[in-house]
């Protein structure tokens, strides 16, 4: 598989723009689309891929309460699977860091907001698993430990 993804900033202005026409962004037209802590931003032609965590020093537990790093945004306009593309953000993930703490990778689809009959289909054809629901039971929460089948 090809190299799909080049690293970027969380102010990058084209990934900002992709992440205005994303469900779950908060504020439309701000230059940051990433929450503060470690990043691992990564950009595309017509995607943009954000990794995050608290950042180590900082002492803060996520509001789930799981050690790992969480896709906060994913965003494909681009005609490549998106299965395909969250292969290489975990492979981009694991050279920057070569670790992703003891609760894998994660992230939260939120079910309704998806024009899918399978929302995180591609999370899922890549690996992932559904490991719950979140707080306020409108999102599903997906898991992949890398060492996983």
């Amino acid at each position: 598989m090809a190299k799909i993804w080049t690293r970027t900033t969380k102010f990058d202005p084209h990934c900002a723009a992709l992440a205005d026409r994303h469900y779950s962004r908060r504020t439309v037209g701000s230059p940051q689309f990433m929450p503060p802590g470690q990043t691992l931003v990564l950009k595309a032609p017509e995607a943009v891929w954000g990794w995050w965590r608290p950042h180590p020093d900082a002492g803060i537990t996520p509001m789930n309460g799981l050690d790992g790093w969480t896709c906060t945004i994913f965003r494909n306009e681009s005609s490549v699977l998106s299965s395909e593309m969250v292969w290489d953000a975990e492979r981009a993930l694991l050279e920057e860091y070569g670790e992703v703490g003891p609760d894998g990778l994660l992230t939260y689809v939120w079910d309704r907001k998806v024009a899918s009959s399978n929302p995180g289909f591609c999370f899922k054809k890549a690996g992932w698993r559904a490991a719950g629901r979140s707080a306020d039971n409108k999102k599903t929460l997906l898991q992949k430990h890398p060492w996983w089948a």
